[in-house]
């Protein structure tokens, strides 16, 4: 059981530290504007993946929410081929989660696109990141694994446990049964030397077999 939770210990300390150096350090750098057929792609340059989370109130709003990030001191905002963007303001809402407001004709319809540094570009809403796909897949195999180590250590305890169990109650058994026969009065006075040399294959077999128990 000790073992148990030594393992369990081990992999949360595990995810717990993955995640945090996950959600430190990750920083948003830039935000680019460019006109596509339908609207705009807005392409966000950060560090790592975030979650995003587009909202529309209305046709000429957009509001994206981003977890597991913070801005940088300046944000840089790129235009590519754009100059009717009404409004673009960045804020920082609570410990890594930003919030982007946009302003400008028909920004509905645009295209949200995350470009992470050490990772893959990703379409909002369309796309998951390879990244966090394995790692949820890496995460799944190792409790499976983890699942499957607790419960042959169990089994294995709990075999161990039976068996000395076993061997205890045997041996208090025998003794009981053996001390029954030296206190009989009549082995005592016929000095039966056949019984003795019986006792002690007895005491032989018994040892050897409980010994063997315990391997």
């Amino acid at each position: 059981m000790k073992k148990l939770f030594l393992i369990f210990g081990f992999l949360i300390t595990f995810l717990f530290t993955t995640l945090a150096g996950w959600a430190n350090g990750n920083v948003l750098h830039t935000i680019t504007l460019e006109k596509n057929n339908k609207s705009y792609n807005i392409i966000l340059g950060s560090d790592r993946p975030a979650k995003v989370v587009k909202k529309t109130p209305s046709d000429n709003e957009l509001i994206l929410e981003l977890k597991g990030i913070t801005s940088s001191d300046t944000v840089n905002a790129l235009y590519k081929n754009v100059s009717n963007i009404e409004n673009l303001v960045v804020e920082n809402t609570a410990p890594n989660k930003l919030k982007i407001y946009i302003s400008a004709k028909n920004i509905k319809d645009s295209t949200v696109i995350t470009e992470p540094v050490t990772g893959e570009s990703a379409v909002v809403g369309e796309k998951a990141p390879v990244d966090k796909i394995l790692w949820t897949v890496f995460v799944l195999a190792m409790f499976c694994v983890m699942f499957k180590v607790s419960k042959e250590i169990t089994e294995e305890d709990d075999k161990i446990l039976i068996k000395k169990d076993i061997k205890s109650r045997e041996i208090e058994l025998y003794k009981q049964y053996r001390n029954e026969l030296i206190s009989n009065p009549m082995i005592n006075t016929r000095k039966d030397m056949k019984m003795r040399k019986i006792l002690k294959k007895i005491d032989r077999k018994i040892d050897e077999r409980l010994t063997s128990s315990v391997k």
